[in-house]
């Protein structure tokens, strides 16, 4: 059997319609002609964000101090508008992150890690520079923008 190059598509060949998906799309939005990214993509946590985390807030967890099995916990929730920033990130143990014991499970425990966190990096520790941005308290969606405003933040 040879395999031969058929310039259809797969829909065309099956004899099917192309499924058509309803609903929103998730591109994000525009704001003041600026194109922002999804509550999705802004909520992720990138390696370097994470690294970060780990050289400012300590490669162990926040409540009993192991170093085993860490994972990274966002401060403020996704499902909040927390976002992947490493101001917004805490490392916890699986067992602290997942268990009884969680910010998840616990709202006393969640709401010391948001005050923590609030003091130590200000009132946008959640924030990522789009949110300061469709807020009015930076110009521009520069990363540089958006760090002279949280460094500013954490010195008040």
């Amino acid at each position: 059997m040879e395999f031969k190059y058929s310039p259809y598509t797969k829909e065309q060949q099956l004899g099917k319609k192309p499924v058509k998906r309803k609903g929103k799309k998730r591109h994000g939005e525009t704001v003041k002609g600026r194109k922002i990214p999804s509550k999705t993509v802004r909520g992720r946590i990138t390696k370097a964000e994470y690294i970060e985390a780990l050289r400012r807030n300590g490669d162990y967890c926040y409540i009993c101090g192991t170093t085993l099995n860490l994972e990274a916990h966002h401060v403020r929730f996704r499902s909040a508008g927390g976002r992947g920033k490493w101001r917004n990130i805490r490392f916890l143990c699986a067992e602290h992150h997942r268990g009884k014991y969680s910010p998840h499970q616990n709202e006393q425990l969640r709401k010391e890690l948001e005050k923590l966190h609030e003091k130590l990096y200000g009132p946008w520790f959640w924030a990522d520079k789009y949110d300061l941005f469709k807020a009015g308290l930076i110009q521009n969606t520069t990363d540089e923008e958006f760090e002279k405003f949280m460094e500013g933040e954490e010195k008040s």
